[in-house]
């Protein structure tokens, strides 16, 4: 009785620590609209050959075999689209991107909206846990107005005013 007790508890052991496999979406359709549903999660979208030498991503960079357990923590904030190019699907979505070379990898805010990041070619390991790591909250970045006083002027704006409407500082060019 009590060996058979000890061989539960290790079998629960050894289940414990075996982490999930990572679970990736083939259809991108259904991947942008669970982002766009729940707005929790950016949606990571990895557009390669799967079954090509040079033209896919690292499987361990995708969670899958003896993938560092960092990498796997990291994909579990994001929606997974892993789309294979070599269909005739996979060549319409890489056309929605301008894809041209793979694998192809882009960040979707957790809105589905605005695309945060975007890379074509190979992509390092450490590259890889980076931008992961900085895209993972899936908030774009919003440009902030930011007002001072000029010369201690409080009436000043930072922004100048021109006295000709038809000046346009983009525009000008130096006449040295």
């Amino acid at each position: 009785m009590v060996s058979y007790f000890a061989t539960a508890m290790l079998a629960v052991g050894v289940l414990a620590s075996t982490p999930a496999p990572v679970k990736w979406q083939a259809d991108y359709g259904d991947a942008l609209a669970a982002t766009r549903a729940d707005e929790k999660q950016p949606l990571l979208v990895v557009l390669d050959e799967p079954n090509g030498t040079e033209d896919r991503i690292a499987p361990a960079l995708l969670g899958e075999g003896d993938a560092q357990s960092v990498d796997r923590k990291l994909l579990k904030h994001y929606h997974l689209c892993h789309v294979d190019v070599s269909t005739k699907y996979g060549k319409r979505i890489a056309g929605l991107f301008k894809a041209k070379r793979f694998p192809h990898v882009a960040i979707i805010d957790r809105s589905g909206k605005v695309i945060l990041f975007k890379k074509s070619g190979p992509i390092s390991s450490t590259e890889w846990t980076k931008t992961l790591e900085v895209h993972q909250d899936g908030e774009r970045v919003v440009a902030k107005h930011i007002s001072y006083t000029v010369s201690g002027d409080a009436a000043q704006s930072s922004t100048p005013s021109y006295s000709n409407n038809g000046y346009c500082p983009s525009c000008q060019r130096n006449r040295w």
